[in-house]
Order: C-alpha cells, then structure tokens, then sequence
C-alpha cells in the first residue's frame, strides 16, 4: 500500500542562500512538497542577463522530480531590469514544459496589482545598491520612497541579520509608504509580521513561493 505525494514545487536559489528553504517550508505547512536546487552565485550571470545554462540544468534535474512549477527565489533579477528574469522563464518552459516565475517578476507584478505608489525599500547592500534597485522599478513604473541599506557586502551574511535589526529598517522607510519591501531572499523578512502599523511588509523570498503556489495551481 502505497500514500498519495504532495504536489511538487521546484525552487532554485543562489548557492549562498541560507534562508528561502526554510521560508519556502513555513509557507507550504504540508500543502506542497518542495524540491530544491542551487546555482552558482558568484557565476549565474554572464553579461548583462544570466547564464542560461546553469538554470536549464537545474531546471532539468526538479523536472525529474515531477514538479508542477518553477521559481528561481532571487532577487537579482530587478537590479538587471526584469527584462533577462522574463527571458529565462521563456527559456525554461520552453525547454521543460513547466510554467516558471521569479521573484523580480512577482514583486513587480504585486506592486503593479495592488497599486502602490510609494514603497519603502530595505536592501543588504549599500547605498549604490539601493539607488539601482530603486531605479529598476521606478522603469517599472513602481515609485520606492524612501531607502535603507544595511551594508553587507557577503551575501551569505544577510542570513544572519536580526530580525529585530530588519524590522527597525523597515520602519524607518514605512512613514508615509503604501507598502515596505525588504529585497534578498537572504534576508529573515519572512519572520517579520504581515504589516507595520499598518502598512504592508513585503518579504521577497514569500512573494516568490506565493506566486510559484499560483502558478501551479495552488494558491
């Protein structure tokens, strides 16, 4: 006698990451069953887009594990300007069949949706970081007001930020803002409460899972 398996949903993160596989598992509580793969951190771009070869083998090995959906859970994407996040996910489906999102991509998308003018927006990097994020998704058409960056050069360290120190960057750029957006998925802002006084927290690497739960089916 055999037990049915839970859908399964495929992820691929910066090899880096210490948090988007924990987050990804506080989100699914048992509804999905996610699998995992990992691209170089320090090599996934060539150019001025990525370096479509990493991914399409890790697309290909999730895709033997029977997974509904794909979602590269970085935020990469919204520094190169959304335009190479939307060319790999043409070139994955296109070489596995599978629908596949980003995280640039769906924090674009929500912000789009639900119509926020002024984002507040905390980043791990510095200063010039913040300003190139800011851009992108003013190009968007999204407005970032205020910016906080927390100066963490290391990627793997933004894991170990406070929860406490994140949300104090949060609301330092929440006055005034329609929303707040704490941008790496290697940041814990998926501890941090649904909103601040108010107004709503955005954490990138739960936009990510949520919109890979709507592209299979499962939101």
């Amino acid at each position: 006698m055999t037990s049915p398996l839970l859908p399964a949903l495929g992820v691929i993160l910066p090899s880096s990451n210490r948090v988007v596989e924990r987050a990804t598992e506080a989100r699914l509580a048992g509804r999905a069953d996610a699998c995992y793969a990992r691209v170089p951190y320090r090599s996934m771009l060539k150019g001025a887009g990525y370096d479509e070869a990493v991914f399409l083998a890790a697309a290909d090995l999730l895709a033997e594990a029977g997974v509904a959906a794909l979602c590269w859970n970085a935020t990469r994407g919204a520094a190169l300007g959304f335009t190479p996040d939307e060319d790999l996910c043409r070139a994955v489906k296109a070489r596995t069949g599978l629908p596949m999102v980003t995280t640039a991509l769906a924090a674009r998308d929500r912000m789009r949706r639900d119509g926020f003018r002024r984002v507040g927006l905390v980043v791990q990097g510095d200063a010039e970081e913040a300003d190139l994020v800011a851009g992108r998704f003013g190009e968007a058409g999204i407005g970032i007001g205020a910016t906080a960056h927390l100066g963490i050069a290391e990627n793997r360290d933004a894991a170990t930020v406070a929860p406490a120190r994140l949300a104090a960057a949060a609301w330092e750029v929440g006055e005034g803002a329609d929303a707040v957006l704490i941008w790496s998925t290697n940041l814990p802002g998926w501890r941090l409460p649904a909103a601040l006084d108010g107004v709503p927290l955005l954490d990138s690497t739960s936009l990510g899972t949520q919109a890979l739960l709507e592209a299979a089916g499962l939101a």
